[in-house]
């Protein structure tokens, strides 16, 4: 529970929230469907509504994606908001009162909120007076309006302290606030009046993700000896700078309702402007390469994907490989564009229209394709056996980050390809690869969703199984995991459905539930409809987060070079491999020559299985098909 608001004062949120009236607010259509209501999920591209929503109990589930939760949840994912920020903005809306701990900074940041909007409208008036005219004329050669200028509070601080310093007086805010703002230097000798941080420059107004003004970014007109080109405030008591992206304030909403929930990350501001002006409202800035961690859990709460616009030189090709190291570890499928001559998105747009632009976004290369072709561009004999080494050894680095099976499978597949290597050789120095020791370990966001409850608890559609403590019920494995996220990813692929049919029988499966999932989704190839919401139905409370988790993470699956059929041949590999394992592990350790005779037959079959074609396989494993091991 959040510090400072209690259990009780959350329970009056959510009972006082009207969730369908709520949801309907965010531009959502609902309509009734019986006892409960339903719409088109705002968390993924859908054409019949799966998005459930039960007024009553104050909850919603989508069976398209598996996102599901109460009003705070609903309003943390579409906002971007963190569960205390959703929680006081519910709040005010309901007119409940938290009583929070007392704060001895509270008081000082309130000042410093307002100092900072009033100095922000200061800087932009001054773009206005004839001291302003270097930074208008920059503005004019970039197109960047009035209109532009005012809505993004660019503006211009004046040369030297002294006029800050008389404005602050009117505005009766004094020299330590100034300081603490991080606006001005105090002298630390008489006389000396101190130093104006961003004097004479170009002011870019940065944004917290409710949209207040927290900090600046100053842009150089004149250049000038050991002075920087940008001058970004320090961190303060309102700004940290690992939680701020410029222009999430204004993106974060517009990810959430967009179809694929994708977020555009650039690099600086002006490219981010001239994005959402252009109208890509989904674009954020981490204000150059300084991309951290909670940059990346900020942007997971609203996005399922991301769109990576770097420039395309050392640097920017760097940035990249890092950032898609973050988002691939919040389970984000990441594409790159590249653009032309050294454009970055500001040059390019205003070039170019923004249908050529959105083109080259819908013709975006994965994160693997991108990595494979910069790498291999370093090579002077690419196609040498040190060389594929090299690149090989560089994309497993990335990938190695990524905890959801599924997308690893799917970016694997991709490598495969690209490289000529077999993907059961690249997935087995995968599990030997540690990430980049640069980029973040590969934490989520929330509770891993294969072992949490997507309604809370007392809200659970059934009982648990019968004579098993729920916490001690294991999901199925990850191996499985991903097929069924893989089969999902595919509904009604009849051609799947054959070689499903043929090659993986239940007793391929260790677990349970893999085997009756399986059978749900040959039955919707067969019917051509819907089943799994009859399907969830017949779930007990621990296994209902598995389906959410599987449909979840099926939205997720990033397209590659590699056909179903062939990425099904694989998994029928690998799970024939799991299912051999299994058998040599339950021989007894002393059975007689009868028993170290299966043994070692299960060894060689195993070893064959993993270096042999598909053609083999398939009769390998109709003799595996006739009787046990």
């Amino acid at each position: 529970m959040a510090v400072g608001i209690t259990e009780s004062v959350i329970e009056e949120i959510k009972a006082r929230v009207d969730l369908a009236e709520l949801i309907s607010s965010y531009g959502i259509q609902v309509k009734h469907a019986g006892s409960s209501m339903k719409a088109c999920c705002p968390f993924h591209h859908e054409k019949t509504p799966s998005f459930n929503i039960n007024p009553n109990r104050g909850f919603y589930h989508c069976f398209g994606c598996g996102e599901s939760g109460d009003a705070i949840k609903f309003v943390q994912k579409m906002d971007g908001l963190t569960f205390v920020e959703a929680a006081k903005k519910l709040a005010d809306q309901c007119g409940i009162k938290i009583e929070e701990k007392e704060d001895p900074t509270a008081g000082k940041r309130k000042r410093l909120y307002t100092l900072m909007l009033e100095l922000a409208q200061f800087y932009n008036r001054c773009l206005s007076h004839s001291s302003g005219k270097l930074a208008v004329e920059y503005l004019a050669k970039r197109n960047l309006g009035k209109e532009v200028q005012d809505d993004f509070l660019i503006g211009y601080a004046p040369e030297g302290v002294a006029p800050i310093l008389k404005w602050a007086e009117k505005r009766q805010y004094t020299e330590e606030e100034l300081e603490l703002a991080g606006v001005i230097k105090r002298g630390t000798r008489p006389g000396d009046r101190g130093y104006h941080r961003f004097g004479g420059r170009l002011m870019f107004s940065i944004k917290d993700k409710q949209g207040r003004v927290v900090a600046f970014s100053g842009r150089q007109l004149v250049e000038k000896k050991n002075s920087g080109k940008y001058v970004n405030s320090p961190e303060t008591l309102i700004f940290k700078k690992s939680n701020v992206l410029f222009g999430f304030d204004r993106a974060a909403r517009n990810i959430a309702n967009s179809p694929h929930r994708e977020v555009i990350c650039c690099e600086g501001q002006i490219d981010t402007i001239r994005l959402h002006i252009n109208g890509f409202t989904t674009a954020v800035a981490s204000q150059g390469t300084a991309f951290t961690e909670e940059h990346a859990k900020m942007i997971k709460r609203v996005a399922d994907s991301a769109v990576l616009m770097y420039d395309d030189d050392g640097a920017g090709h760097k940035a990249t490989i890092k950032v898609a190291g973050m988002l691939l570890a919040m389970e984000m499928p990441v594409r790159v564009v590249s653009l032309p001559d050294g454009d970055d998105p500001d040059s390019f747009l205003r070039k170019h229209s923004a249908d050529e632009l959105q083109a080259r976004i819908d013709r975006a290369e994965s994160i693997v394709s991108f990595q494979c072709r910069i790498e291999r561009a370093k090579e002077k004999n690419p196609e040498s056996i040190d060389a594929v080494a090299r690149v090989s050894k560089a994309v497993l680095t990335t990938l190695a980050a990524c905890p959801s099976a599924i997308l690893r499978a799917s970016l694997v597949g991709e490598a495969s390809k690209l490289l000529g290597i077999p993907s059961v050789a690249l997935n087995d120095e995968l599990a030997r690869t540690k990430p980049a020791p640069s980029e973040p370990s590969p934490v989520r966001n929330e509770e891993p969703v294969w072992e949490s409850d997507p309604f809370e608890a007392g809200e659970s559609m059934d009982e648990p199984v019968a004579g098993v403590p729920e916490q001690s019920v294991e999901p199925p494995p990850a191996r499985e995991r991903a097929l069924m996220e893989f089969l999902m990813a595919n509904e009604y692929a009849q051609e799947l459905d054959g070689m499903v049919g043929e090659f993986l029988p239940a007793k391929v499966f260790s677990h349970d539930f893999t085997a009756r999932f399986v059978v749900a989704w040959r039955e919707e190839v067969a019917a051509g409809d819907d089943r799994f919401a009859a399907f969830a139905e017949t779930l007990s409370s621990a296994e209902q987060p598995w389906l959410d988790a599987v449909l979840l993470e099926a939205g997720k699956i990033q397209a590659c070079g590699l056909q179903p059929t062939e990425i099904l041949q694989d998994f029928v590999r690998l799970l024939w491999i799991d299912w051999l394992k299994r058998a040599r592990g339950s021989l007894p350790a002393d059975g007689g020559a009868e028993v170290d005779f299966r043994r070692v037959k299960i060894s060689m079959d195993l070893k064959r299985l993993q270096q042999v074609k598909w053609n083999t396989v398939k009769e390998m494993v109709r003799e595996f098909m006739k009787g046990e091991q």
